[in-house]
C-alpha cells in the first residue's frame, strides 16, 4: 500500500502544483492573495490570516483524499499482482526446504519444481514474481515421489574390513593368510586419500565444497 501511496503522492503533487506551494506559505503571506476557490469553479481572495488558515486545512484534507483514493484504484487494479507475490512469499515460509542455502534444502525437489511450474510463471520485466496457480498442492505432491524414489533406492553397499598386516614368520601364519604378490593398490582406492566430489558437487552448484 506504501508505494502506490507514493506513487499517487508523486502524481497529485505533479497536478496540483499550485496548491502545495500555498500550503507552504504562511497564512499571514496569503492574505489578500487569489486561490482556486474549493467549492465549485473560479477563484477567491483570502480575507486574513484566519481565512488563509481554514483554506490551507481544508486544501491539505481534499489533497490527501485524492492520494488516498488514488492509491486505492491502483491497488485494486494489481490486486492479481500483489496475491501471487504473497503467495510466491508463502511458499518459501511453508517450505523450509525450497530456500536454498539453508541446511534443509533440496535442490532436487527445487529443480524438479522449477521444471514443473515453469509455464506458469508471473514475470515482470523478466523478473520471476509468482506462479498463476496455486503452487503449494505441486510442491507437497513433488515432495512425497521425492520421498518413496528414495525409500525404494537400494542401499550403498557396505565396505569391506580392512585385512590387517600379516603375521610375522614362525608366528604360525597360514599361507593364505600372507599378502598376495603382483596386485597393486588401485588409484584412488587407498583410505589415506581425500575423496573428490567435485564433478558431483559441480552439478549442483557447489563446485568447491569438499567432504
Amino acid at each position: 500500500m506504501e508505494g502506490f501511496q507514493q506513487e499517487a503522492l508523486a502524481a497529485v503533487q505533479e497536478e496540483y502544483g499550485q496548491y502545495f506551494e500555498a500550503l507552504k506559505q504562511h497564512p499571514r503571506m496569503l492574505v489578500g492573495t487569489e486561490v482556486p476557490a474549493l467549492q465549485g469553479e473560479g477563484m477567491e481572495v483570502l480575507r486574513d490570516a484566519a481565512d488563509a488558515r481554514e483554506w490551507q486545512e481544508a486544501v491539505k484534507q481534499l489533497l490527501t483524499e485524492e492520494v488516498r483514493e488514488r492509491a486505492t484504484v491502483q491497488m485494486d487494479e494489481n490486486k492479481g499482482i500483489l496475491d501471487t507475490v504473497h503467495q510466491s512469499i508463502e511458499l518459501f515460509t511453508k517450505n523450509p526446504d525450497m530456500v536454498p542455502g539453508t541446511r534443509q534444502f533440496d535442490r532436487q525437489l527445487a529443480d524438479r519444481f522449477a521444471a514443473m511450474v515453469k509455464p506458469y510463471e508471473l514475470r515482470v520485466e523478466g523478473k520471476l514474481h509468482g506462479y498463476t496457480i496455486p503452487v503449494q498442492p505441486l510442491v507437497e505432491q513433488l515432495r512425497a515421489q521425492l520421498q518413496a524414489e528414495r525409500a525404494k533406492a537400494p542401499a550403498a553397499p557396505a565396505e569391506p574390513a580392512k585385512r590387517g598386516p600379516g603375521r610375522p614368520k614362525g608366528s604360525g601364519a597360514k599361507p593364505e593368510d600372507q599378502p598376495q604378490r603382483g596386485i597393486g593398490t588401485k588409484a584412488g582406492s587407498s583410505s589415506d586419500d581425500e575423496e573428490d566430489f567435485s564433478t558431483l558437487f559441480g552439478t549442483l552448484g557447489l563446485p568447491h565444497l569438499r567432504i
